[in-house]
């Protein structure tokens, strides 16, 4: 399995839902949007349902060409900085300087999105926040490089507040068609190639006070909230990335999220969240795969336990007496005759 197909991968509540709760709100159809990027509408409710990242981003694009408004997703970007989304806020709320309240983000963020990275670096002459796609993105990144951009300026420009000097901001991005009207000076925009953006300013505003003085509102972390709407899509996800790894014995959760190119400490709460721990989800995955080839192949049963990651047959006939209360042996014999009949 190639571990960077699983880098595609984001959830839509989090990216989308307050773009398309404005876009309905001015009228878009929001299921037609969704259906044409083939996202299910269940993804724009549940909030740790995972679906392919590039439906998202092409999504962002739609909405804004479907209102004819260039700089939709600015607009969006801008409401949720000086509101403070959940992640943000938490990463806000014991840093006392800018360069603290980056290098929070950069851990809190990073546990939380699988289709990005987010970096953080400073020298003496510039510091810089970059956010690294790892899909690229075949159409247009209008709405997306806007959303970023506006975004994190907004932030760092509410936290620093006088401090803040748009003239000291350099921006590197493939477009910046989507910033809205004077919100940079054109000097401080460079367009690039690169797979995301960056925002580099002085390294002195690092030890400036960062203070968003938002209004503090106790806000549920709702990525991991149990709203009675998940359809066990995620877990399904996660199912499948395991299955294809079966044969690999005692696959820790540390490796396996590796392999699914997400968090340990996310995925940890994305399984809690829906009541199911990585040891269940691999004891049910294990045992789906057992059962079926003990039932309905001629696999011998010392072949079957190395497939799905045991030992060896007393292993798997230790673990098969739990699942079913028969030996491997048994259960075949018995399945193999009500075949038969």
């Amino acid at each position: 399995m190639n571990k960077r197909s699983y880098l595609k991968f984001t959830r839509a509540m989090l990216v989308l839902l307050p773009l398309t709760t404005e876009f309905a709100r001015r009228g878009g159809d929001v299921e037609a949007l969704a259906l044409r990027h083939k996202i299910p509408l269940a993804a724009l409710t549940n909030p740790t349902m995972l679906i392919d990242a590039a439906a998202c981003y092409a999504a962002m694009e739609d909405m804004a060409e479907t209102l004819g408004d260039v700089h939709f997703g600015a607009k969006v970007a801008t409401e949720a900085a000086n509101k403070g989304t959940p992640a943000i806020r938490d990463a806000a709320k014991n840093a006392v300087t800018l360069g603290d309240f980056l290098a929070r983000i950069v851990v809190e963020i990073a546990s939380q999105v699988d289709n990005v990275h987010y970096r953080f670096a400073a020298s003496s002459d510039a510091a810089s926040f970059e956010v690294q796609r790892t899909l690229r993105v075949s159409g247009p990144t209008t709405q997306l490089d806007a959303i970023g951009v506006v975004f994190y300026v907004s932030l760092i420009k509410r936290g620093l507040g006088k401090t803040f000097d748009p003239k000291r901001i350099i921006v590197t991005a493939p477009a910046n068609a989507g910033f809205p009207p004077g919100f940079l000076p054109k000097s401080s925009f460079i367009k690039s190639d690169i797979n995301g953006l960056r925002i580099s300013f002085p390294p002195q505003w690092l030890s400036e006070p960062f203070s968003p003085d938002w209004d503090v509102i106790d806000t549920p972390r709702g990525e991991f909230a149990r709203d009675g709407s998940d359809d066990g899509a995620t877990v399904a996800y996660f199912r499948s990335v395991w299955m294809e790894n079966i044969g690999l014995e005692d696959l820790s959760l540390n490796r396996f999220a590796e392999i699914c190119g997400t968090h340990p400490r996310q995925m940890q709460r994305i399984l809690s969240a829906l009541g199911v721990t990585y040891s269940q989800m691999k004891d049910e995955a294990r045992r789906h795969l057992a059962v079926e080839l003990v039932a309905n192949t001629s696999t011998p049963i010392a072949q079957i336990a190395l497939q799905v990651g045991l030992s060896g047959p007393s292993a798997l006939t230790r673990a098969f007496r739990q699942w079913t209360g028969k030996s491997p042996t048994l259960f075949r014999a018995e399945t193999t005759r009500d075949h038969d009949t």
